[in-house]
């Protein structure tokens, strides 16, 4: 950004409204990350800030609008990569807009996350962007849910294709690779501890896909095959699932990891038993493991668009704050597609 010579005026609002050639209030919007401002007219908007160095003052926004300009984001753990792009997706689009993200993360238990709630409160956030691990509770404020959403009021949710992207997963196994015996690794799909009526329903839709997938194939599904975590996802949770199930009388000849971290587990278990991937059993992931591309063997998973899932999440937010909508009794959920990522882990690409 441009920098303001010393002595000189600070640009107003009013300046870059001329020099983007808009009104002050659709220069306002445009800044604020409103949708009912053309692209054109918001590309001139920031072009003008940026020519001219204005920098708003949050300060005196604050106090003349009652408003702090601090969202809070709340992710299970945000090692994890996908918390992690969601977040960084969210944060752009709120500083852009002018906002500031207080980032509280609760390891995946509820009681942190209630504790994260009223920290947030306390600093008087405009609103929230939250991965509930069902510590959920009203804070008074505008709240957007993604990846996990539960039945409570809020603005809106944003939320992958679960149980599509599971089916996508189990028809390349089938359709390319002519396999029968499909086991499912997966989070948990029962309700959580926490504030009712919270639900893994992320967890849920893509247990329910699986099964759905595999039902159109008219393949069998054992029930010994199907096993899901505890809330965490921890790796060593999928190892000691691997190894059960590559020790059945029957193993599967293909995993299907319902999370990176899983998917992690199960490498763990085949390279500790001898188990060679892809050649003695296929793996995908439905989460693209960190650096999938370089893990020997390089995973099949699923691309999940993070970024833009954490932005969506944020406009949803952005939106509710411009227009006052304080939310809906049960959330109106946004979708966000996967793409299919073929790699070596289920077979593809053997000399």
């Amino acid at each position: 950004m441009a920098e303001v010579p010393h002595g000189q005026r600070r640009p107003t609002l009013a300046d870059v409204a001329a020099a983007a050639g808009v009104s002050r209030a659709t220069a306002s919007r445009a800044m604020s990350g409103a949708r009912n401002v053309s692209p054109a007219a918001r590309d001139r908007v920031w072009a003008a800030v940026e020519r001219l160095g204005f920098e708003p003052n949050r300060l005196a926004r604050s106090l003349r609008s009652g408003s702090t300009m601090g969202i809070g984001i709340v992710v299970p753990d945000v090692a994890i990569g996908f918390f992690a792009t969601a977040l960084k997706g969210a944060q752009e689009l709120l500083e852009t807009a002018g906002y500031h993200a207080l980032v509280a993360n609760t390891d995946r238990a509820a009681d942190r996350e209630a504790a994260a709630l009223r920290m947030l409160r306390a600093h008087q956030v405009d609103g929230i962007i939250l991965a509930t691990s069902g510590g959920y509770q009203d804070i008074g404020v505008p709240a957007v849910f993604f990846d996990n959403v539960p039945s409570a009021p809020a603005v809106g949710a944003v939320a992958l294709r679960n149980a599509e992207g599971v089916a996508q997963l189990v028809d390349h196994l089938v359709r390319v690779h002519g396999l029968d015996r499909i086991a499912y690794v997966g989070p948990p799909a029962a309700p959580a501890l926490g504030v009712a009526p919270f639900t893994h329903r992320s967890g849920r839709e893509r247990l329910d896909g699986f099964r759905a997938a595999l039902g159109r194939a008219g393949l069998p599904l054992p029930p010994e095959y199907v096993r899901t975590s505890g809330p965490a996802c921890t790796e060593a949770e999928a190892t000691a699932i691997t190894h059960e199930l590559l020790a059945l009388e029957r193993p599967p000849q293909a995993i299907l990891a319902g999370a990176d971290t899983l998917a992690m587990g199960v490498l763990d278990a085949t390279r500790a038993s001898g188990i060679r991937v892809p050649e003695d059993l296929a793996l995908v992931s439905f989460d693209e493991p960190a650096y999938a591309d370089l893990i020997d063997p390089p995973v099949t998973s699923l691309d999940r668009h993070d970024r833009e899932l954490g932005r969506r999440a944020a406009q949803l937010l952005l939106d509710a704050l411009v227009s006052g909508n304080g939310g809906r009794q049960e959330p109106e959920v946004e979708r966000v597609p996967l793409e299919l990522l073929v790699r070596r882990s289920c077979g593809c690409g053997r000399g």
